[in-house]
């Protein structure tokens, strides 16, 4: 039998080996399709489910977290198992290429890209501070029960650490890819800055917090301009972190809102409480300041300015504490100013109160000091040869001799102009 003949049962037999591998090839490339679509949206669920799992007060909680973000983001056949099967199928055949095809799988690999939006896995981690407060929030799923807050101020307590690192699951976007689909965040990751917020808006540029001029400019009852001054404290408390998100809400990412990778954005970052508080904080004490003044007087807001301020107080207290924040003090931080004309008005006036004081003292008196002031007594009436006054002046009733002893006191001297 010649060498060609022998050969021909051998071809046939590697024909057939190569389509018994090919067709295997199909069926497991299949199956590993049908498995990864079935089980693709339960691993989006399972693996947010797993990330709120950070927060809780346990180590290995932490440990079993980030294994079950793991296994729950990659459900399914994994695409090193999918090769492994094909390359002992096509082990013998393919021997002698398995060099070429590793070096080959190497520089097809996609180099790395945002952690939120790409087609490699990359392990995304953020770091909580002692004065923020996180929140999780899954994408798909039964959000509500799944949210997951980190009580930090609860967790400090217990284990004296100043921060916490937090990672973000990630899970395949069916369809977002020609070949290999995108990995996308499995949730969001929301921080609530709660640094503490004060302020002196007072209506100067060289005193306050800002050197912009800040006062509240107000009118009493008659239409009298008065401007005032407030200095404030305000803080977000942990229990209230919720609250204060919930309405104000967060920081949207800067970029093109279509753009994938704005879109899929894994952390935002809630409004800062001192934007809040220079917005709708300070508008809103000013409407209550102003409030109290206008409907009072002139001369009663000035009396009132004590009770102004504590009615001012307890309504800014109970309005931020819907709104989450806390009010930790408020209280005047400058005078009550007016118009120049106005200002000068009040000093007359009070000089002429003073005046009329002590008019209103001396005025039984009226009589005794008009006949001493005949005899020139206010000058020489009982003096001592050394000049000086006596202790008691006498002839004067007793309750005006200290009043006289004071007036010659200050009274010039004789001959004096």
């Amino acid at each position: 039998m010649s060498a060609p003949n022998a050969l021909v049962p051998a071809g046939k037999a590697a024909a057939r080996g190569v389509l018994l591998r090919v067709i295997l090839s199909i069926a497991v490339i299949l199956a590993y399709a049908g498995i990864n679509l079935l089980l693709r949206p339960a691993a989006t669920v399972l693996a947010a489910e797993q990330a709120g799992k950070q927060f809780e007060n346990s180590d290995l909680a932490a440990v079993a977290s980030v294994w079950g973000m793991s296994l729950s983001g990659h459900l399914g056949i994994p695409v090193a198992l999918l090769l492994l099967v094909l390359i002992a199928i096509w082990w013998g055949p393919a021997r002698r290429a398995l060099a070429a095809l590793l070096i080959a799988s190497v520089m097809l690999l996609p180099h790395q890209a945002a952690a939120y939006y790409d087609k490699t896995d990359y392990t995304e981690a953020y770091t909580i501070l002692p004065n923020e407060t996180g929140f999780w929030i899954p994408d798909a799923g039964a959000n509500k029960d799944t949210q997951a807050q980190f009580e930090s101020e609860a967790y400090l307590n217990a284990n004296r650490v100043a921060l916490k690192r937090f990672i973000v699951p990630h899970a395949k976007l069916q369809g977002s890819g020609s070949f290999f689909d995108f990995y996308v965040p499995a949730g969001r990751l929301i921080i609530v800055d709660r640094t503490p917020f004060s302020r002196e808006w007072v209506d100067a540029t060289d005193r306050g917090t800002s050197r912009r001029r800040e006062g509240f400019p107000c009118q009493s009852k008659e239409g009298i301009n008065i401007t005032v001054g407030v200095s404030i404290g305000a803080s977000v408390l942990e229990t209230n972190a919720a609250k204060y998100l919930y309405r104000f809400g967060v920081l949207p990412p800067v970029g093109d809102r279509s753009d994938p990778r704005i879109i899929f954005n894994s952390v935002y970052y809630s409004r800062k409480l001192a934007e809040v508080m220079d917005d709708v904080g300070r508008k809103k004490v000013q409407t209550l300041v102003c409030d109290e003044i206008t409907a009072r007087s002139f001369d009663k807001a000035n009396e009132d300015a004590v009770l102004i301020m504590q009615s001012v107080a307890k309504l800014a207290t109970a309005y931020f504490d819907t709104v989450g924040i806390t009010l930790d003090f408020i209280g005047w931080a400058d005078t009550f100013t007016f118009d120049q004309t106005i200002q000068d008005a009040v000093n007359r006036r009070y000089v002429a109160s003073q005046d009329q004081a002590i008019a209103a003292l001396l005025s039984p008196y009226a009589a005794t000091i008009q006949a001493l002031a005949a005899a020139d007594a206010l000058r020489s009436f009982g003096q001592k040869t050394d000049g000086r006054l006596p202790g008691t002046i006498v002839g004067l009733p007793p309750e005006l001799g200290p009043l006289m002893s004071t007036l010659l006191k200050s009274a010039p001297p004789a001959g004096a102009h």
